[in-house]
């Protein structure tokens, strides 16, 4: 896409460049690189490098001239500018006149030229390498080399050219068309100095010559002779010593002469070769003398001696090498960039009507500073469909001479909410203003604030609330162009005067109830507003409910499915409470979900059309969900409680108590805590409360563990309305309770821990409350009263005071926490199956007073409060019970929460994969609850033995070493105190009916707990093995095996049905029982084993066997208990608050 182009005239100077190029100078120096060369290459030159030339002065841009302009108004086009040329200085010749099209501009450029970039200078020549000398030969010497020669020195580089100067722009406008400049620009910069060269590189030196290559040979020298037995002469009077020295002198040299090698120079080889024979006495030709031989006592060597020629080694050596050449010496000059050439000028020379003329050196620059936005109705509220004002328009003029003479009009800019406003009133005119000063215009643009609807509908549970800024725009008359720096805006919050809020409703409502809906219309705006307010418009409210599960009181005191309220006045910035009665049928179905939908209308902000009707618009709507819940009532007969909240949905509420009803055969109860503000139940005569979990103890309570919306206190869940102390109560009890759809374990992890052990009281205030009764002297004691007290089925979760003898506290150190923690330790031995908290309260630096050490008994171990996880929505189909709509998973754990007598019984009159034989009340119609109760009393038996059993010493002889002999008192006595879940099952009343079966449910339980007393591991077979008369698990496995056996012995029972069940229970094929029940339990719910050890949490994994706590944390975990207790009981009261007020 072509860009718009602006209408040039120009007096711009010309480049250095131009300038060279057009004088020839280029052409004669430039080879094409910058780099300037004045010698011919191919001639050869002298050894040494010829230096560089250096570059020569670059050439400057020229100055830019002058031009006068005078701008009219074109007769041509409309809204386009005639630019007359007055006069111009310059080598261009220039057109008289040209004419500005439409939406282009005007560019008046007078740039001076650029500076002409600096050459670089020559590079040094690179000297000739050395010649190679000559090799040695045997008659002539090796010559040297010769040296390489200098490189040549670098040429300097050029500076760069200065840039040309800016030249004078003149414009010539008349007052009245002033505007015209808006649409001219110019340029008057100056020229840019051009780049600087560079220097160029020195030249390298030459290689030196490398000397000759010597030269070696073997050169005959001459002949040496020795003495034979042939020599002439001979006689036997020769002395044969005279001839082995002769032989000996010509061996000796012969080697020497073999040795070393003779340097032979220059021509001196005949002289030194004879020098050579004559140290080696050695004839230079064969020379045979006649006569005798001189070892004959003649003079020379005869015919009969031997002769051997001698050799000698000669050599010429190498010549020497040439130096190499130096190199040429490098440009260290600082060279310069060009400088830039001055700016030019303008002026601008204003004609005024006088004929007078004023000169400015810039053009104006109008700038928006600020303006106000008022509302047409002045409520102080922008609104959809009224018109906005825009006053006090201020706008600055920072430029160098006065705006236009000529009005400028202003007027808004439309957007997605704002719409202009046809004739005057959507425009205004900025007049003339000074250089240097602002002008506040008094009068207004009117801007239309579009209606909603044009753009969105109203949607629920939302205030209508936008925010859109305003800008205006200022167009300059004849060219029609938006002056630039109009980009101030201002943001306007746009909205409806009127808004519901507070509402106050119920979540949860009763059948065949009365209750109140409760909200406040508020006014923001600064008028009343209503049918007789200063800002008259009909205000109206409308209210809907489902009519098959309630209807709304009426104005007229008619009950409908709708009704419309018209309130009066809304005072300004203040809100009307409005109330609206609701009545549920009593036969609306429970747990369902409704909404009362709350609609608030407004009359249009504009005038009443002649025909008297007026358009309304609705401003706010609101849903109001509620809860539709059953009332509670009380069954004696009930097994369970279900607490529910206002968020329960009805398919979650009627699974579980379809579970228990249908499956397990029992009646169950159910709390909506959102209908009654928590868990008080009021009498309404006497106004006395109680707390519901109290009607059953002894019993189990489900509770939904979810967040909900807590009377306007924020969502909460039930652990945060449940009274801690209240459920240690009921714990010590022997209530159970089972928390399901829990988001988070550490809720119910906190309260577990405070309620096992009843942690309400203080360390003083638990001591101070102990009956003497509980008082003891002694550990010993203390372990036969407990025990004791099992065995009597007695034991109460009390607290206990042993107060320790002073030899006990003399043995060891004195530290009383180290008494306390020691006697933790012998319950833990002692008493394996239960739970006891261990601490004291006499101070460290007492030395008269002995310690005492308070013991609370816990909650039993087989007492339930568990908790499950919230399920995630693809595991609600998956692993539903058949029929029943509810999880396997929780369905297991609420047949698991029943209380241990009861599962016991159920235990007792269940046949395996039948229904139960029992009690109508209390039997179980379906097989999944058979299994699921039979799969949870191994659980439970297989806990104990393992409790039992945990960290035994040995030898041990807590259990006895023979129960075979004993009585069946005395194991009875035994099982209470040790294990009391199997006491439960082999001491029930059905075992000692002879009539009764001992179905094979029981003996399941049976088994599974009997191979838990065998070893588990190799390492406990060989511990057995090594160590078995006092060795806990052995004696355990003997004292269940005698129970058994007395159990079956009463029950007549074949002898080898007794011999096949204890032969199928010490099989060790399945050596790790806790893995079996673990998968056992997996295979029933559905779900892999890790799911079911970490997708649940209970008492019997959170806290185990006697515990050790400081009198410190004792007392701060007390302290936190009875904060929450406060608190809870503090937020119960606010919300009976509303609920009395709402609901009645």
């Amino acid at each position: 896409m072509r860009q718009k182009m602006d209408v040039k005239l120009s007096v711009d100077g010309q480049d250095g460049t131009l300038i060279a190029k057009s004088t020839g100078l280029l052409d004669v120096r430039n080879n094409g690189n910058g780099q300037f060369q004045f010698y011919d290459p191919r001639i050869e030159y002298q050894r040494d490098g010829r230096d560089g030339a250096d570059a020569p002065r670059s050439v400057p841009g020229s100055a830019a001239g002058h031009l006068s302009v005078q701008l009219v108004e074109s007769p041509v086009v409309k809204g386009g500018i005639r630019a007359i040329v007055v006069a111009s200085q310059s080598s261009q010749e220039l057109p008289s006149f040209v004419d500005v099209p439409v939406g282009r501009d005007l560019l008046l450029t007078a740039i001076g030229g650029n500076g002409e970039d600096g050459m670089n200078g020559e590079d040094g020549g690179n000297g000739h390498d050395g010649v190679n000398g000559v090799d040695a030969s045997e008659g002539s010497d090796a010559t040297a080399g010769s040296d390489g020669g200098h490189g040549g020195n670098a040429g300097h580089g050029g500076d760069g050219g200065d840039g040309g100067n800016g030249g004078t722009i003149e414009i010539i406008v008349h007052e009245d068309q002033a505007h015209l400049l808006m649409a001219v620009k110019w340029d008057i910069r100056g020229g840019k100095g051009g780049q600087h060269g560079e220097h160029g590189r020195p030249g390298q030196g030459g290689k030196k010559g490398k000397g000759g290559k010597g030269h070696e040979w073997e050169e005959r020298i001459g002949y040496v002779y020795s003495c034979t037995d042939r020599c002439i002469g001979v006689s036997n009077n020769t002395s044969s010593l005279v001839r082995y020295k002769s032989v000996l002198d010509k061996s000796r040299n012969l080697a020497l002469a073999r040795f070393g090698a003779q340097v032979v120079t220059g021509g001196n080889m005949a002289m030194l070769m004879t020098q050579v024979a004559t140290r080696f006495n050695a004839l230079r030709e064969p020379l045979v003398t006649p006569g005798a031989c001189k070892c004959q006592g003649g003079q020379g060597n005869c015919a009969g001696c031997d002769s051997e020629p001698i050799t000698r080694k000669c050599k010429r050596v190498e010549g020497l090498d040439g130096e190499n050449g130096r190199s040429g010496t490098a440009c260290t000059t600082v060279i310069h960039n060009g400088i830039d050439g001055p700016r030019g000028s303008v002026t601008i020379v204003v004609q005024k009507s006088d004929n007078s003329q004023q000169e400015y050196s810039s053009l104006y620059s109008l700038e928006l500073v600020d303006f106000d936005a008022e509302d047409e109705n002045g409520d102080g509220i922008f609104e959809p469909g009224e018109h906005l004002l825009i006053r006090r328009i201020t706008v600055r003029n920072s430029g160098g001479m006065p705006s236009p003479a000529r009005p400028i009009q202003l007027n808004a800019v439309e957007s997605d909410w704002f719409k202009l406003v046809d004739g005057d009133d959507g425009h205004t005119l900025l007049p003339s203003i000074r250089k240097g000063s602002s002008v506040t215009i008094n009068s207004f643009i009117k801007v239309r604030i579009r209606e909603r609807e044009e753009y969105e509908t109203l949607e629920a549970g939302t205030i209508f609330a936008r925010r859109e800024a305003i800008q205006l725009r200022a167009i300059m008359p004849w060219i029609e162009r938006d002056i630039p720096k109009f980009d101030f805006d201002l943001v306007i919050d746009i909205r409806y005067p009127c808004e519901l809020r507070n509402i106050q409703a119920l979540a949860t409502v009763a059948q065949a109830s009365l209750t109140k809906l409760s909200f406040e219309v508020y006014n923001h705006g600064s008028r009343t507003i209503g049918p007789y307010g200063d800002n008259q418009r009909p205000v109206e409210i409308d209210i809907s409910f489902p009519e098959k599960f309630g209807q709304l009181l009426s104005e007229s005191g008619q009950w409908n499915d709708a009704v419309i309220i018209s309130p009066p006045n809304i005072r300004s910035r203040g809100g009307l409470v409005l109330k609206q009665q609701l009545r549920v049928h009593d036969d609306a179905q429970s747990y369902q979900h409704v909404t009362a939908v709350v609609k608030l209308y407004l009359g249009k902000p504009t005038h009443a059309p002649s025909d008297g009707q007026v358009d309304v618009n609705p401003v706010h709507i609101v849903e109001v969900g509620m809860q539709v819940s059953d009332l509670y009532y009380h069954n004696p007969g009930a097994s369970f409680l279900l607490v529910t909240n206002s968020e329960t949905e009805r398919e979650r509420a009627d699974s579980i108590r379809m579970f228990v009803g249908s499956s397990l055969g029992m009646e169950i109860d159910t709390w909506n805590l959102s209908l009654y503000a928590g868990l008080d139940q009021r009498d309404d005569d006497s106004n006395v409360a109680w707390n519901i979990l109290s009607k059953y103890h002894g019993k189990t309570i489900i509770f939904l563990g979810n967040q909900f919306d807590f009377f306007g206190q924020g969502t909460k869940s039930i652990f945060d309305v449940c009274d801690p102390e209240v459920v240690i109560t009921a714990a010590t009890n022997n209530t159970n309770f089972l928390f399901l759809d829990t988001p988070d374990f550490k809720p119910h992890e906190t309260l577990t821990n405070e309620v096992v052990f009843c942690s309400n009281e203080t360390v003083s205030d638990t001591r101070a409350s102990i009956n003497q009764s509980h008082r003891f002297d002694s550990v010993a004691d203390f372990i036969t009263a407990i025990t004791q007290q099992k065995q009597l089925s007695s034991l109460s979760h009390a607290r206990y005071v042993i107060t320790v003898s002073k030899k006990w506290h003399q043995v060891g150190t004195s530290k009383s926490e180290t008494v306390a923690k020691n006697i933790a330790e012998k319950l833990q031995r002692k008493l394996p199956t239960d739970r006891f908290l261990v601490t004291f309260t006499r101070p460290e630096d007492s030395k008269v007073c002995r310690p005492d050490v308070i013991v609370a008994v816990g909650v039993p171990y087989h007492n339930s409060m568990a908790s499950l996880e919230r399920a995630a929505a693809s595991d609600l189909i998956a692993d539903m019970v058949p029929t029943n709509g509810i999880r396997a998973a929780e369905a297991y754990m609420i047949v698991e929460a029943i209380p241990l007598h009861c599962r016991v019984d159920l235990l007792w009159g269940t046949g395996a994969g039948s229904p139960s034989n029992g009690d109508d009340n209390f039997a179980l119609r379906s097989d999944f609850a058979i299994e699921a109760l039979t799969t949870s009393l191994i659980q439970t038996t297989h806990r104990e033995v393992e409790l039992l059993l945990d960290k035994a010493p040995w030898p041990d002889k807590l259990l006895p070493s023979n129960p075979s002999k004993h009585s069946y008192e005395q194991l009875k006595f035994l099982f209470a105190a040790y294990l009391p879940a199997l006491h439960a099952i082999l001491f029930h009343a059905q075992a000692l009916d002879p009539t009764a079966v001992v179905n094979s449910n029981v003996q399941l339980v049976l088994s599974y707990a009997l191979a838990a007393t065998r070893p588990q591991s190799k390492r406990q077979i060989a511990a057995q093995a090594l160590g078995s008369s006092g060795h806990r698990r052995q004696r355990a496995h003997d004292l269940l095996k005698a129970g058994i056996a007395i159990l079956f012995w009463k029950k007549d029972m074949a002898e080898i049905q007794v011999r096949d069940f204890f032969s199928a229970a010490d099989d060790p094929t399945d050596r790790d029982t806790g893995a079996a029940v673990l998968r056992m339990v997996a295979r029933l719910t559905n779900q892999s084993e890790h799911a079911v050890r970490k997708g649940k949490q209970d008492a019997a994994s959170l806290v185990r066997g006697p515990l050790y706590l400081g009198p410190r944390d004792w007392d701060s975990r007390a302290a936190a208990v009875k904060e929450r207790s406060k608190r809870m009981a503090e937020e119960g009261n606010e919300a009976r608050k509303m609920l009395d007020i709402i609901g009645r």
